[in-house]
């Protein structure tokens, strides 16, 4: 299938409109935990079978999904992508899934968050020397693959602005561009997944890096060129969806966030924490419905302004079908039940280690919401999956 989107767009700043490519293919993962991380290799590995993955021009990842992208980052260039884009379900599950279930084996927010305690220490730091340890191995920016633009989102509490790291730069369009010589994986990962309090912030030094102004930066002061201080990329952009819809006419978005259930209460003492989160909620709110305006709205050549689908892990089952059948109802293989969902979305948004049946759930789930809103909303002719997704 041909999938195409409109250029006919007047919400760009000046000189994005030339960058923007309809065929472009963007792929956004959200922020939410090692669930996150789980949620959205069952999405990667979805989007793969499809044929998708392997055509993403950018994948943009925030907090939890920074972790899977990250992986998939170090490891893109291991991968046969064979002659039609697709890779075998073996070389996913080595080069991907394997490196995720090793990196959610073990609880690490706890020892970070009581690095806090130590004075003179950054409990993000702490985060990014785990990463290092456990995932990365001391992987620099620049040994990412270049096939890909890997984008992981983080806040620069300085600026407020959105802080994109990439193989090639990290950049705040409101303060400045950097090379990124000196700044390993682990850091970018650890910038985009370091949640306030617990496990934030990170300081990160740019010393030893070309460091400059960009056009149209709202701030010149080289104090805030010195050195970042960040927070989780979910701050700015929970969906990190940003550095994505400005320049991909197709558009793949996974929220494994929403973690903002009900409760009651009189919150004499304890109401600002829900304040917080429901502002967060909020913007999530509106990100996520500003997105399927996108792909509904038609201009004037007849396309929609987008292409693409949205999926989430707290969506109804029902709402991909027009039949009462549910999730997945086309599959041939064995559908996920209410019982594997509904673990997956009862899981913490935390990096403390998970069983082995919620590590499945979260894997499930992603790949089956993948595959049900894809199949729904943009290739209503792909083959279903044959069988149930199986872990190693």
């Amino acid at each position: 299938m041909v999938l195409k989107a409109s250029a006919e767009l007047g919400f760009f700043r000046p000189g994005e409109l030339t960058k923007y490519d309809p065929e472009a293919i963007g792929i956004c993962l959200s922020g939410g935990g090692y669930r996150a991380t789980l949620f959205h290799t069952g999405s990667l590995l979805r989007l793969n079978e499809l044929g998708y993955l392997s055509r993403a021009s950018r994948i943009a990842s925030v907090s939890g999904g920074s972790i899977a992208t990250g992986i998939l980052a170090m490891n893109w260039d291991r991968i046969d992508w064979g002659s039609d884009g697709v890779a075998s379900h073996e070389a996913m599950t080595d080069h991907l899934v394997k490196p995720v279930l090793s990196a959610v084996s073990r609880t690490i927010d706890i020892a970070v968050g009581l690095r806090r305690l130590v004075p003179g220490l950054a409990a993000g730091n702490a985060l990014a020397n785990k990463y290092d340890k456990y995932i990365f191995g001391g992987l620099q920016m620049s040994g990412i693959t270049d096939k890909v633009r890997f984008i992981f989102c983080a806040t620069n509490l300085q600026s407020g602005g959105l802080v994109r790291f990439t193989r090639d730069y990290v950049a705040d369009w409101k303060v400045l561009t950097s090379t990124v010589r000196t700044i390993r994986l682990a850091d970018a990962v650890a910038s985009s997944s370091a949640f306030p309090p617990v496990l934030s912030p990170v300081r990160l030094s740019l010393r030893g890096e070309d460091v400059g102004t960009p056009g149209g930066a709202t701030h010149d002061d080289p104090a805030l060129r010195r050195e970042l201080i960040l927070v989780d990329g979910g701050v700015y952009d929970n969906l990190g969806l940003e550095p994505i819809w400005k320049r991909c006419g197709i558009i793949f978005c996974a929220n494994a966030g929403g973690n903002l259930k009900p409760v009651t209460g009189r919150f004499l003492f304890s109401h600002m924490p829900r304040v917080v989160y429901s502002m967060l909620e909020v913007t999530v709110n509106w990100r996520e419905r500003m997105l399927v305006d996108l792909f509904l709205n038609k201009l004037s050549d007849g396309r929609a302004e987008r292409v693409g689908a949205l999926w989430t892990n707290a969506t109804p089952s029902g709402a991909y079908s027009d039949t009462s059948s549910g999730l997945a109802d086309s599959w041939t293989g064995a559908k996920p039940s209410d019982t594997v969902l509904a673990t997956s979305r009862d899981l913490p948004t935390r990096l403390r280690k998970f069983t082995d049946v919620e590590k499945r759930a979260a894997m499930l789930a992603g790949y089956a919401h993948a595959d049900a809103a894809i199949r729904r909303y943009v290739d209503p002719d792909a083959s279903p999956p044959e069988n149930e997704l199986v872990m190693p």
